[in-house]
């Protein structure tokens, strides 16, 4: 369910999050904005190749190590982003996040994860030979720590790219935020057709928040070089209570094959 971000009906949105479990809010982040989260983390990127940035920058957990893009190293993941980059800080916590929150929440004082685990993230998905992380198989945010007393969540996903079948794309099923399934479950259907999914296309500025329990998938590209690459910077807003700064990743499910 689509939604125009300079004239959203805030209750209307809140409907369609909770019976389908996403939607996407259309042209919600500036040129500008955009700009400058490219030009920071494209930068934080090849530093924590060349080994110029602190390592808590980076995941070895989230990277598979070896990742090689036109044969030379290659790092798929930035973490923490909201440390290295203005920009994605804004980004990750405008107000319209803060809105839904409260309604699909019923709390009064949701918040942004922006300090522990891996904090705001950007991901560079590439679809080359030597890639390690192109698409990513079924399973819900829940399942990486079902434990955790932050829940509930939804994720908000940046897109600095336009999404297609060139470059990949988010697989959602709509509605299965309602239903109760085991991770295992989710997990072993990998990256097959699953009744009911619907592909999710966004354009450059568009930002697709998703409920942590929506079944959800991401394509992989068909084309290799640059008009293969997805790159978006994703985080979370959370209902629950606040996790502490020393939490570190604490159990972290991966069941999201590769």
């Amino acid at each position: 369910m689509e939604f125009d971000s300079k004239s959203v009906d805030i209750e209307a949105l809140t409907q369609a999050y909770q019976q389908f479990g996403y939607v996407v809010l259309k042209g919600l982040i500036s040129e500008a904005t955009l700009g400058k989260i490219e030009t920071d983390l494209s930068l934080a990127q090849s530093q924590l190749v060349d080994g110029e940035l602190d390592e808590k920058f980076g995941s070895r957990l989230l990277d598979e190590p070896g990742a090689l893009i036109d044969g030379k190293p290659y790092r798929h993941y930035v973490i923490n982003c909201s440390d290295l980059s203005a920009a994605v800080a804004e980004a990750a916590s405008m107000q319209i996040y803060k809105d839904v929150a409260r309604r699909v929440f019923a709390v009064k004082e949701p918040w942004l994860n922006d300090y522990a685990r891996f904090g705001v993230v950007y991901q560079d998905s590439r679809a080359d030979a030597g890639s390690k992380y192109s698409r990513i198989g079924w399973h819900s945010d829940f399942n990486s720590d079902e434990a955790s007393v932050a829940w509930p969540s939804f994720a908000f996903t940046v897109h600095i790219d336009s999404t297609s079948p060139a470059n990949g794309f988010l697989r959602v099923v709509p509605g299965s935020h309602l239903k109760e399934i085991d991770r295992d479950e989710i997990g072993s259907w990998a990256f097959g057709a699953v009744p009911g999914e619907v592909p999710v296309f966004a354009e450059r500025g568009d930002v697709i928040l998703h409920d942590y329990k929506l079944w959800h998938s991401a394509a992989r590209g068909t084309a290799d070089g640059l008009a293969g690459r997805r790159r978006h910077v994703r985080g979370s807003w959370y209902g629950g209570r606040y996790l502490p700064r020393e939490h570190g990743i604490g159990e972290f499910y991966k069941n999201a094959a590769r």
